[in-house]
């Protein structure tokens, strides 16, 4: 997918997020008690990710989320974060194939993780039609997502692109040194990325 492609769905949205149920709350009041539900909608992501708290980061980008969903300006943050994390995939998963020799197993497998990674990102990048798409109720009629229903469902993609991340690491991590250089740089240069999405989460939270 081309840049201005994915620049333009961030934009879209980003301002989008917060207008849905819009006739019914503006956006200060929309958030005005999120914090209240969030803490216990969050609990329920306890369990899922206690085993990955040694990583060091799961917490510390929970919380960052926790604060810059409230706002169009930090949605628009994390979306484009998310982006750069769905480019460096997609030219990963490009580079590798350009190596033109067979792909060893722990490539192979980095490779997956990275194509799982795209899928996640591309659900939060195109959040309208998928993570605040409409449902249905009982009797099939049109259900429209409300905007905090939207921006839990946005939280926990992101937490979980979060966790996919980590685990990805860990299998680069393990890269035997014999790997060819071709599957290595590539694999370095993907690796910076997903370095440096916390940092850059963090910047957001600071710029807000």
């Amino acid at each position: 997918m081309k840049a201005i492609t994915l620049c333009l769905l961030v934009a879209v949205s980003a301002s989008c997020l917060l207008s849905a149920n819009a006739n019914a709350e503006g956006p200060n009041e929309l958030f005005e008690n999120l914090d209240l539900e969030w803490d216990l909608l969050d609990s329920q992501l306890d369990d899922e990710y206690m085993d990955f708290e040694s990583y060091g980061f799961i917490g510390t980008i929970r919380g960052c989320l926790r604060k810059l969903l409230k706002t169009v300006r930090g949605v628009n943050c994390v979306l484009k974060e998310v982006t750069a994390i769905m480019k460096a995939c997609t030219d990963y998963v490009d580079a590798i194939d350009a190596c033109g020799t067979a792909v060893p197993k722990d490539v192979a497998a980095i490779v997956s993780s990275c194509k799982a990674i795209i899928s996640i990102c591309d659900s939060i990048i195109n959040l309208n039609s998928k993570l605040c798409a409409p449902t249905t109720d009982a009797d099939n009629n049109p259900k429209e997502t409300t905007s905090k229903k939207c921006c839990w469902n946005l939280f926990k993609a992101t937490m979980k692109l979060t966790r996919k991340i980590n685990t990805t690491l860990k299998q680069i991590a393990k890269l035997p040194s014999d790997t060819s250089s071709c599957f290595v740089d590539s694999t370095n240069d993907v690796k910076q990325s997903f370095n440096d999405f916390l940092p850059n989460i963090n910047t957001c939270v600071d710029q807000m």
